[in-house]
């Protein structure tokens, strides 16, 4: 068999035709069915293939073989549209957003040599090509009247499919190139899996710029099903998103763990397929999502081609110690590599997840050539940074290896913690963090935090932890919230979270000595109906924390405050008299 680099551009490993053929097949055997779906209008297959068809002659009349075209990130037809008409051509595209800085794009476009954008209308015609904007050219890179040259890259005519740029949060944003060949596998088994079929309606949610969207697009329109298609503004996670899934009908949708805790199922949505992507998936998301349609978790990588695992329907039952990532997708493998020693095979049950085969992309574009992924043995790999283990048969995400922590001498996984939390019943969603305590070195970080979100009060949740967790690993602040701060990238804000906790330590100005200590305890406990009949260590304080204390309490005019009072008070109320006697 040949090798996937000698594979012919638009051909597949696995069999099974391109995508463009898959598309192609779909305007053929359905004309008349809506392809795609606006808030004003609709699109057949039969003028939805002809616009790709237009826009395809235009763009290899105006461009050279692998020159990349910018592809303007409004949602509407326009630009998915030009999405497969670029497949269609073989031109490699990169999606940019006029919202995002001109340096930024300036950046994505000059590395890759873009010199054309096409730019979708504010109605539903056909995009226009137009040179990139003024703002977003280098002098330094190309001076005025300058001919435009592409870089060279090493890859066949037609190779590479796009380019999709990381988002940048461990770091400055790297320029991803992703072959085409490796979709097609993809793109099926999601058909396969989702039973995407002319009678779906998927709602395109992920952003142009994230290569989520390649999912949608291509599940729908290469299986007959109409692409619902709508501005920024009907897709706002919670109530509008719940009146948009019911409006229009939506069968199928992807979106992200913040869009599932914060949205609300309905008897009156159409749903059949949901799929959490984009972040761990909780075992209360499932148990509300899988009373309306088939759930699955999902999971990829900017550096792979979109996704790579995918579950078939969750039981929420079998779901409420972990959920499992899901089971290969795509023309791809992966193998778990202890971190410490660089060991694989069948003993390794933990260790970094790295995926392998055709789905790893080509390489990141550097300013000084392409850096491909590829593993000791020279084949195609990427170590993905993410912690997983293998359990009950299954694939599990721990955390990510840059976000383990070291506290008061212990090297934790918040993501395993994280985990045990949502096994609350009633808890939705969690985050731990590591903290420096109030006043303290904000390097210093020497104490667990865990911010969450639902019904149970923090004793609730200690409790259940102590009986699922290693004292060591409870957190010693476990605060309750409403709701998680995200991210433009739709991740959760864990400095928003933090400031928010010191803002409100700094707010709060109790009057009396009593409610001076309670609210120290509350600050450092996260506990907000601590009583004076509460003791300290078991509302969650600690040895650290009681050195804290006692800082506090000092500041606040008890001068004579030991760590000792702390520990031989049975209660805050026995602490709080002690130091009022010393005081007199």
């Amino acid at each position: 068999m040949a090798k996937e680099a000698d594979l012919p551009p638009g051909s597949e490993s696995s069999g099974g035709g391109s995508v463009v053929e898959a598309l192609d097949r779909a305007v053929r055997d359905f004309p008349d069915h809506d392809a795609l779906r606006t808030a004003e209008t609709t699109i057949t297959y039969r003028e939805f293939g002809a616009r790709a068809e237009e826009f395809a002659r235009r763009l290899q009349d105006l461009t050279a073989p692998g020159e990349f075209i910018a592809l303007e990130s409004v949602r509407g037809p326009a630009a998915v549209i030009a999405m497969v008409g670029a497949l269609k051509a073989a031109r490699p595209f990169v999606f940019v957003d006029a919202r995002d800085s001109a340096s930024s794009n300036a950046e994505k476009t000059g590395l890759l040599g873009v010199r054309l954008m096409a730019r979708g209308p504010h109605g539903d015609g056909p995009a226009e090509f137009v040179p990139i904007p003024e703002d977003w050219r280098s002098d330094a890179d190309r001076p005025a009247g300058a001919a435009h040259e592409p870089p060279q890259l090493p890859f066949k005519e037609g190779e590479i499919g796009y380019a999709i740029h990381t988002s940048g949060s461990t770091g400055t944003p790297k320029c991803v190139l992703v072959r085409v060949a490796p979709l097609a596998p993809v793109i099926r088994d999601h058909v396969d899996r989702l039973a995407v079929g002319p009678g779906s309606r998927t709602l395109q949610f992920a952003r142009l710029t994230f290569d989520g969207c390649i999912t949608e697009i291509l599940w729908t329109l290469t299986a007959g099903g109409c692409l619902v298609v709508l501005d920024e503004a009907h897709l706002a996670p919670g109530a509008v998103l719940r009146d948009t899934l019911e409006r229009f009908a939506i069968t199928h949708l992807k979106t992200t763990p913040f869009a599932l805790t914060v949205t609300e199922p309905s008897d009156a949505m159409h749903l059949e397929h949901v799929i959490n992507g984009g972040g761990p998936c909780r075992p209360a998301v499932i148990r509300t999502w899988s009373k309306v349609a088939s759930f699955h978790n999902a999971y990829g990588l900017t550096e792979t081609t979109v996704c790579n695992l995918l579950s078939d329907a969750l039981d929420p039952d079998d779901c409420r110690e972990a959920v499992p990532l899901g089971d290969l997708v795509g023309d791809c493998g992966y193998l778990v590599r202890e971190p410490a020693t660089g060991a694989t095979g069948t003993g390794v049950r933990k260790g970094e997840l790295v995926v392998t085969g055709a789905s790893v992309a080509a390489g990141y574009l550097t300013a000084q050539g392409v850096r491909p992924f590829l593993g000791p043995d020279g084949t195609s790999a990427y170590a993905t940074g993410d912690l997983v283990e293998l359990r009950d048969g299954g694939l599990h995400f721990v955390e990510r290896l840059d976000r383990q922590v070291k506290v008061r001498g212990y090297r934790l996984d918040p993501g395993e913690i994280e985990t045990a939390v949502c096994r609350h019943p009633d808890v939705r969603d969690a985050v731990v963090v590591a903290e420096a305590q109030d006043g303290g070195d904000p390097a210093d970080l020497d104490t667990l935090v865990c911010y969450y979100r639902g019904d149970p009060g923090p004793r609730s949740v200690r409790r259940h932890l102590e009986g699922v967790l290693d004292p060591y690993k409870i957190p010693s602040v476990l605060e309750q919230v409403d709701a998680f701060p995200h991210t433009v990238n739709g991740k959760v804000d864990r400095d928003a979270l933090r400031a928010s906790r010191r803002t409100r330590a700094t707010t709060d100005a109790p009057d009396t000595p009593d409610e001076q200590l309670l609210r120290l305890v509350r600050t450092l406990t996260g506990v907000e109906d601590v009583c004076l009949d509460d003791n300290f260590f078991d509302v969650g304080g600690d040895s650290a924390s009681a050195v804290v204390l006692v800082s506090g309490l000092k500041k606040l005019g008890w001068a004579d405050a030991g760590v000792r009072d702390v520990l031989r008070a049975a209660d805050l109320r026995e602490l709080a008299g002690r130091l009022r006697e010393r005081s007199v």
